[in-house]
């Protein structure tokens, strides 16, 4: 019996549709048409003259209502005339999460670069839908040492609960520490090549499992899905995983925090003051803001280790970035202008929506305490006490380092919360990795 097959054609804005074919409903101003033959199935989309984000959204919206109707096996995606390259492949790259049998026909030059950004999505989104019992801090520090082991350009170091104690990472150890089956570990892989220049430095929140610590998640929190709560360690691993295959110029480090946030009665306090790496005093106003200590005190040991050019941290740190951009933004925090230029034009050209927002003073001033320097949630004063709490976060984290810090907080992007991120299933979606990959290297 033949397999089914979807040939997804591919029109730019203002196109005729094919004569062949019956037209469908789709979201304004997209435009498609339905023609069968046997077991394949002929989809053709004018896209919409909108934002790629735009037109990845509303032509997985089409497909979506097609492969209902008819479920594909292979997607064969033909670019029509006036379909650049850029359309061409994010469109591609959404039809093969959803379907791994998918190629883009008649642009071979694009072959190497989905399958480098397919098999990079394919590892990111691995490490967050596996189940957190199998994908502990453990299993994350061997996958790192394992990829380290084969190059003379990578080196490894994992720091243990004793090493971590002998530095003073304390946070660290305040968090995962009640855990034995995901326990406190800060895995540091170097990449070095030939370039003498300092390194970029990428630093991911690893916190395999969110309990919300003795201030329980309650069920509205999401509690279930809190395996993605390790989402910026498995994106930054994904990013420096394929830059280094890539032969990236430039060195890079990757700094992964990682443990678990159980409960249990060794767990971390509500009101206990922890010296972090860097001698701040930290009050642990509530055990479910875990994120930003573990980065706190991975920051502040790397940083100063291994002194960076620039640094980014990616962590799901808060809802907030859900409640206040919706389920496929990511925030971006304290980007140069530069960065912000060069991730600007990355994010149009792959689709994945991004927003930019500064240092400002108040914000960091929210994280001052009176028992000890700071605390873990920060506050703005009266009537704006629940606001800003991605912001408020971020500016945390500054306390732990003086390199030139961008924080992307990807709560939202990075989990199919919608149900509807193109070409994503239930779990991880892959956002925001291709529009680092193109930043960085191109892709």
């Amino acid at each position: 019996m033949s397999d089914s097959v979807l040939h997804l054609s591919l029109h730019a804005p203002g196109a005729t549709l094919p004569a062949e074919g019956r037209p469908i409903e789709a979201i304004a101003p997209t435009r498609a048409t339905l023609a069968f033959d046997g077991s394949a199935v002929s989809l053709a989309v004018v896209l919409p003259d909108l934002t790629r984000a735009e037109q990845r959204w509303a032509t997985d919206q089409v497909v979506r209502k097609v492969c209902a109707l008819a479920p594909a096996e292979r997607v064969i995606v033909h670019a029509g005339e006036g379909i650049d390259d850029d359309t061409a492949l994010t469109l591609t790259l959404d039809r093969r999460i959803a379907v791994p049998d998918t190629r883009l026909e008649g642009r071979p030059a694009l072959e190497a670069r989905l399958d480098t950004i397919a098999s990079s999505i394919g590892t990111y989104r691995r490490w967050v839908d596996e189940e957190p019992t199998a994908r502990t801090s453990l299993a994350i520090a061997a996958d790192v040492q394992a990829f380290g082991a084969g190059r003379d350009d990578v080196e490894v170091t994992v720091l243990e609960e004793a090493a971590l104690e002998a530095e003073g990472l304390r946070l660290l150890l305040a968090v995962g520490g009640a855990s034995r089956i995901s326990p406190p570990r800060l895995v540091i892989a170097r990449y070095l090549p030939q370039d003498p220049r300092p390194a970029r430095m990428l630093v991911g929140k690893g916190i395999t499992f969110d309990s919300g610590g003795i201030n329980v998640k309650p069920y509205e929190s999401f509690v279930s899905m809190m395996r993605n709560d390790m989402a910026g360690a498995a994106l930054a691993f994904a990013i420096f995983q394929t830059m280094v295959e890539a032969g990236a110029d430039e060195p890079l480090t990757l700094v992964l925090p990682t443990c678990e946030n159980p409960i249990g009665e060794e767990a971390m306090r509500p009101g206990s003051v922890v010296q972090s790496h860097r001698g701040l005093k930290v009050r642990i106003d509530h055990t479910d803001a875990e994120g930003r200590l573990v980065l706190a005190d991975g920051l502040s040991y790397a940083t100063a280790l291994h002194p960076p050019r620039e640094v980014f941290t990616f962590a799901t740190l808060t809802t907030a970035a859900l409640i206040a951009y919706g389920p496929y933004e990511t925030p971006v925090h304290f980007a140069t202008a530069e960065t912000e230029r060069a991730l600007r034009e990355a994010s149009a050209a792959t689709g994945e929506d991004l927003s930019f927002f500064p240092a400002r003073l108040w914000h960091r001033e929210a994280n001052r305490d009176r028992i000890a320097d700071i605390k873990n949630t920060g506050q703005l004063p009266s009537h704006a006490s629940r606001g800003a709490g991605s912001r408020n976060a971020g500016h945390f984290l500054r306390f732990f380092t003086d390199a030139p810090l961008t924080h992307l907080d990807i709560f939202a992007s990075t989990w199919n919360w919608a149900g509807d991120a193109p070409g994503a299933g239930p779990g991880a979606t892959g956002a925001p990795l291709r529009t680092l990959l193109r930043a960085w290297a191109g892709l």
